[in-house]
């Protein structure tokens, strides 16, 4: 089997054992309310006044991490995330969260911090070494009739564990019946799995898990989805499903975005809509949900747009650094690159999340040119 298929398939499995502990950390409100970990000053994103981590969080980090080494040992020390693995539990002890050699081990170890509940460490422990399969995987298209040269030596990988934590604790769904766009809630949340090229700088394989797609209301059970896509610098695109070609003029954007822009973006003819979650609004992009996502704050990170860029170049479009459109939009160097950048993982110039050229011509219309007059 190609390395490329051996990778594809060993992140589709990683984000379907994520999308698991997730589900199992959401669907047990004990477990769940005993998780819940508000992150201290340092780590809180300063566009929210309350950010929290959760084991769950860390778990599927380090589950990833793990399983990714353990299938490719050259990259276990260029798997990053958004999260540290050090929790703390109720009675104030501090444990380094870790997937160990064994069951038993990681048992032990989560018992530490779930105040030595050893059944429900037991349970995670379970979906931690569980093996899944990638026929498990809830995905349109399977990996069997795909192949692509891919450089594993050159690959770095972002992920995301758990996508718009706020909506996975508060789980309130709202959701704008025109669009089908989910305004908020469980279908926000997506575990996000992203390698780049370290040469380029440039996503190539991107893989994006929604642990809480739909549920079986009587049984209060969840089943996620999942997505996959590749492109590569000689402009070699797959995909796990296929592309939308029908455009709606939808935008979406976050809460806080500036009120000079919403003006521009409206004046062009756009209907501006509020979504959840920064990879659940570049996934909608890439679903035909919305043309584009425009953020104009440099409040995302790597970890939050490396997978949905790969997703979205698979398609003939990408993700570009908005501050560098809006000002010099004929530049060749405007797409959104995860180089190594010190401790300062966010994408500070903000970002154009689309699909098709010509909405990027539309905003440059609207953007661009009312910007400079």
């Amino acid at each position: 089997m190609r390395d490329s298929v051996r990778l594809l398939g060993a992140l589709l499995k990683a984000s379907e054992k994520a999308a698991n502990i997730a589900r199992a950390c959401r669907q047990n409100e004990t477990l769940f309310q005993l998780l819940i970990q508000e992150k201290n000053e340092e780590e809180k994103n300063p566009r929210f006044f309350h950010d929290f981590k959760t084991l769950a969080d860390v778990l599927i980090q380090e589950t990833i991490r793990h399983d990714i080494g353990s299938e490719f040992p050259e990259l276990a020390k260029m798997v990053k995330g958004e999260e540290t693995n050090v929790f703390s539990n109720t009675l104030g002890k501090t444990v380094t969260v870790e997937v160990l050699s064994t069951r038993m081990e990681t048992t032990n170890l989560l018992a530490q911090v779930l105040d030595n509940n050893i059944i429900t460490a037991e349970a995670l422990a379970n979906e931690i070494h569980r093996d899944v399969a990638v026929s498990e995987v809830p995905v349109d298209t399977g990996i069997d009739d795909f192949s692509f040269d891919i450089d594993v030596s050159d690959l770095g990988i972002w992920i995301d564990p758990i996508d718009s934590t706020a909506d996975y604790i508060s789980g309130n769904t709202l959701v704008d019946e025109a669009t089908d766009l989910h305004l908020s809630g469980l279908r926000c949340v997506t575990v996000l799995i992203g390698a780049y090229s370290k040469s380029t700088g440039l996503p190539v394989l991107g893989v994006i898990n929604q642990p809480f797609y739909t549920c079986q209301n009587s049984q209060i059970r969840w089943k996620g989805h999942c997505y996959w896509g590749f492109a590569d610098s000689a402009k070699n695109l797959k995909m796990s499903f296929p592309k939308p070609e029908k455009l709606n003029k939808v935008i979406v954007v976050s809460r806080s975005e500036d009120s000079t822009i919403r003006s521009k973006l409206t004046n062009c003819g756009f209907s501006l809509i509020e979504v959840s979650g920064a990879g659940y609004k570049i996934l909608s992009v890439a679903t035909g949900l919305a043309d584009a996502y425009i953020l104009s704050r440099g409040s995302t990170y790597k970890w939050d747009t490396c997978a949905p860029q790969a997703i979205l170049c698979s398609q003939g479009g990408g993700i570009l650094d908005f501050e560098k459109f809006t000002t010099n939009s004929e530049s060749t160097d405007l797409d959104l690159k995860y180089h190594e950048d010190g401790e300062n993982h966010a994408n500070r110039g903000g970002l154009i999340a689309y699909r098709e050229k010509c909405t990027l011509d539309l905003l440059c219309k609207s953007l661009v040119l009312t910007t400079k007059l």
